[in-house]
């Protein structure tokens, strides 16, 4: 069975990126999309992080049960075409806490798995 495609496109030159729908579904059920569009537009042009957002989830799990994950993409406003797509982790934890979880999570995973990212993801700590 094929798998559908998402028709969700963006042109960039001359190459189209395409999200299977099973994907997005799975990466919806683990993070809240924010501006859901912009979101399907940068997974689709790096569709590598995929795997890489699959991972995470369950590694940030481990740091941080019970906090909700958003993704959305970040511009930066002083570069053209610079973007990057943005794990916020929501947390109820004392500020010092938040960071100290960050940097353990960092330390036992994220800095190992950061050249995967080719600079496209960042991960953050938000407070409710």
């Amino acid at each position: 069975m094929r798998t559908k495609v998402v028709e969700a496109r963006q042109e960039v030159g001359a190459a189209t990126f395409h999200v299977s729908e099973a994907k997005i579904k799975w990466l919806e059920q683990l993070y809240a999309f924010r501006e859901r569009g912009e979101v399907l537009w940068f997974l689709e042009r790096y569709p590598f992080l995929g795997s890489l957002l699959l991972e995470a989830s369950g590694k940030i799990g481990s740091y941080f049960p019970d906090s909700q994950l958003f993704l959305e993409v970040f511009t930066d406003p002083e570069t053209i075409n610079n973007y990057q797509l943005v794990i916020s982790i929501a947390t109820n934890l004392a500020p010092n806490e938040a960071v100290e979880r960050l940097e353990w999570f960092d330390e036992d995973w994220w800095l190992d798995a950061l050249d995967r990212a080719q600079e496209k993801l960042c991960i953050n700590v938000e407070f409710r």
